[in-house]
């Protein structure tokens, strides 16, 4: 993407109206109110034409590659957080800091900067190339009739999950008190609450050799072999939101995607269970708006990201959609608005932490997948698994990317 970007970037048009065009994937209900806040803004700046073309969200980074190799970017587009990485090494977004973005993500909720921020190549200080417009996260879903039959608590800690887990399983019921997702992204949560990381600040090493993440694996190995946890990400086994639904699992961590789909279940929601001074943990999901350096209207595009994320645009947002918003004053003012299950929601986003900030975050799930699975079935060791995932990173990603 660097060689299709590069070159002289047109100038701001300095006649005329001026129009931005934007690509976002909202739904049909977040499309309506987004078109209304747009609309708002135009009213409010005349001098402004917004073009908004709703993209599928799955197709949407290659369109965006293949809109780069053309010269057609749009000046604003709406990724998934995990792509902004790969669109700043490339050269294809705009850094904002100079536009005013360390301001404006210090007014949004904490972890709003560190998923925006991108270490560049040759560089030691991050620089924030996107601003979040949602943030998600994963909490803990119990079925009260389940947790009820079995005379069970909720869990509040790794040690009380373990022990909560093994009295469920002793009734010798089919239905199991833990299922678990085995991708890098599902197993953060866990690797967070040993104090675990994945690879190191500067990219270049991977620490998941460490003894905080062996640990980890170690602990859901063991509940797994306890019967605590089902084997739910075993090849062919029902997944976490199928086995919940249909009560073959008491507890499964997942967001807030899908509290219609449990709506028929009586479930409750907790916050991911704690490990000694660490109440919680859990890991970040979401999308952000990025300024494609191709743009003819980087300050203006600027501007209308800077409002879209307002305290009154995001009160407007809460109450079209009934969302959380990026915006921590808006959720306050909202806060009434609120479920209880969003409230968990939103307590969870302060025990919340980044993904690495790769461009080739794809490819380190795909690599460090298996290994996770080799160590939770048994076939390697936690450490000789976790050791040889590290070794394949650093050979296939990280050293490349130097």
């Amino acid at each position: 993407m660097s060689a299709i970007t590069c070159g002289q970037r047109p100038r701001s048009q300095s006649n005329g109206p001026r129009t931005l065009t934007l690509w976002h994937s909202y739904n049909n209900e977040e499309t309506r109110v987004f078109n209304e806040l747009l609309s708002d803004y135009q009213k409010q700046n005349p001098h402004i034409k917004i073009i908004a073309e709703r993209v599928p969200f799955d197709g949407l980074l290659p369109k965006l590659t293949s809109a780069a190799i053309a010269h057609r970017t749009p000046d604003i587009a709406r990724v998934d957080i995990g792509h902004i990485p790969r669109l700043a090494w490339g050269k294809a977004i705009e850094p904002l800091d100079l536009y005013g973005a360390e301001k404006l993500t210090q007014g949004m909720h904490r972890i709003a900067k560190p998923v925006a921020s991108v270490t560049m190549p040759g560089k030691t200080a991050s620089e924030i190339f996107a601003i979040p417009d949602q943030l998600t996260t994963v909490a803990l879903y119990y079925n009260k009739d389940l947790m009820a039959a079995a005379a069970v608590q909720i869990p509040r800690t790794l040690g009380e999950l373990r022990a909560i887990g093994k009295k469920f399983s002793a009734r010798g019921k089919s239905s199991k008190a833990l299922a678990i997702n085995s991708s890098l992204w599902w197993i953060m949560p866990w690797l967070f609450l040993h104090d675990a990381q994945v690879l190191s600040p500067q990219l270049d090493k991977c620490l998941l050799g460490s003894g905080e993440a062996v640990a980890t694996l170690e602990y859901l190995r063991e509940l797994y072999t306890e019967g605590v946890e089902a084997g739910a990400w075993l090849s062919g086994a029902i997944n976490p939101d199928q086995g919940f639904m249909t009560g073959r699992y008491a507890m499964i961590l997942s967001g807030p995607w899908n509290l219609q789909t449990f709506s028929k279940i009586n479930f409750g929601l907790s916050l991911v269970p704690g490990n000694g001074k660490l109440r919680s943990a859990s890991n970040i999901g979401g999308s952000a708006m990025v300024v494609f350096a191709a743009s003819r209207e980087k300050q203006e595009s600027y501007r209308l990201l800077e409002y879209l994320v307002s305290e009154p645009v995001q009160i407007k947002w809460i109450q079209g959609t009934g969302q959380l918003s990026v915006n921590p004053a808006a959720n306050r003012a909202m806060a009434a608005l609120f479920s209880k299950e969003l409230k968990v929601f939103l307590e969870q986003l302060d025990y919340a932490g980044a993904r690495p900030a790769l461009p080739g975050y794809d490819a380190l799930e795909s690599i460090v997948a298996p290994y996770l699975y080799a160590a939770l079935d048994g076939s390697l060791t936690s450490r000789e698994a976790l050791k040889r995932a590290c070794t394949d990173v650093e050979k296939n990603l990280l050293i490349p990317n130097r």
